[in-house]
């Protein structure tokens, strides 16, 4: 474990989760974006929104409310199948590329600095997970609590997941994982079988 996830795993500036959260946001927003269009005509102006505002909180509102649009605009554009598709392929690849940029930055190694890593990176978006083994040795990440939920309908929840499964496979390139419930669907949980690759 790097010194630096080791020193963020008891304690993570709020300045610095802002600064993730607008790594994120920004990622996400111009892939999504990118995929409506070339050249959208308000280029930037949905991420400015986001990155002016100082509070944590309103951040992530901001954020999800951006990203039900965005995902609304694909869907109409090229229909639900495609655009959900579609929206996760481009989410996908954007998280993997924020992935492989913290695993060199907090110095991951293992399943569990991945864990670690992953909880940094969740604090930044409000969420809550742990993870479970069962009797065979499988693991599932369990999302307890997620402010994104609360604001995100389920085709955006479905696309914009992606990216949390490139995220995690971005930290550590023999690891997948792929979420088979999600609480924007009802479910009182999310669910993502985590599948290492020795």
């Amino acid at each position: 474990m790097g010194i630096r996830l080791q020193i963020l795993s008891w304690w993570t500036p709020e300045w610095l989760l802002k600064k993730g959260l607008n790594e994120l946001a920004s990622a996400t927003i111009q892939g999504l974006e990118e995929l409506l269009m070339e050249n959208p005509p308000n280029k930037n102006y949905y991420l400015k929104q986001v990155i002016l505002n100082d509070n944590l909180d309103e951040k992530r509102k901001l954020m999800a409310h951006i990203h039900n649009k965005l995902v609304k605009s694909i869907i109409d554009y090229m229909g639900r199948e495609d655009g959900i598709s579609r929206g996760r392929e481009v989410m996908f690849q954007k998280g993997l590329i924020l992935g492989q940029r913290f695993r060199k930055i907090l110095g991951v190694k293992n399943l569990s600095d991945v864990i670690k890593a992953a909880r940094i990176l969740y604090l930044a978006l409000d969420i809550e997970f742990h993870v479970e083994e069962n009797e065979i040795g499988e693991k599932t990440m369990v999302v307890n609590h997620c402010s994104l939920a609360r604001e995100y309908n389920p085709q955006t929840c479905h696309v914009l997941s992606a990216a949390d499964e490139g995220v995690l496979q971005g930290l550590n390139p023999n690891i997948q994982m792929e979420f088979t419930q999600r609480i924007t669907e009802g479910c009182s949980t999310c669910l993502a079988p985590i599948r290492l690759d020795e």
